[in-house]
């Protein structure tokens, strides 16, 4: 018993170096790379993340979303590494898809149209 016991705890305390490391969702994202409004995600230092809404004018402070780990948050609906939902609140069941436009948040307005492209087309599985 006193084996299991330490096999036990030897597993619980390995297990965190075994998990794969979260998704970094911090970027611009866009339903459209082209326009000039949709959200902004960066990474806390609590590891979680906030969500800003961006337009033309820049960025709302404070962030709409201040501690999210987006994964996993019934407000949002991870599609792939480049795309996600976000739940509408008009509509039941109802998503706004948006688009990984770039994997900076402080770019966010200045993305050059070749990395926005490239990024919005990527396939998640290259990476």
């Amino acid at each position: 018993m006193r084996t299991f016991a330490v096999l036990l705890s030897l597993l619980i305390s390995y297990c965190p170096a075994l998990a794969e490391e979260a998704p970094d969702f911090s970027g611009a994202w866009k339903r459209d790379c082209e326009k000039n409004y949709g959200l902004k995600i960066w990474r806390n230092d609590d590891d979680q993340f906030s969500v800003a809404f961006c337009g033309p004018g820049g960025c709302g402070s404070p962030a709409f979303i201040p501690h999210t780990p987006v994964a996993g948050d019934p407000k949002f609906k991870v599609v792939s590494d480049s795309e996600i939902g976000l739940r509408r609140v008009d509509i039941a069941d109802a998503w706004l898809i948006y688009h990984r436009c770039s994997r900076n948040p402080t770019s966010w307005g200045n993305e050059n149209p070749a990395e926005r492209s490239s990024e919005a087309n990527s396939d998640p599985a290259q990476k």
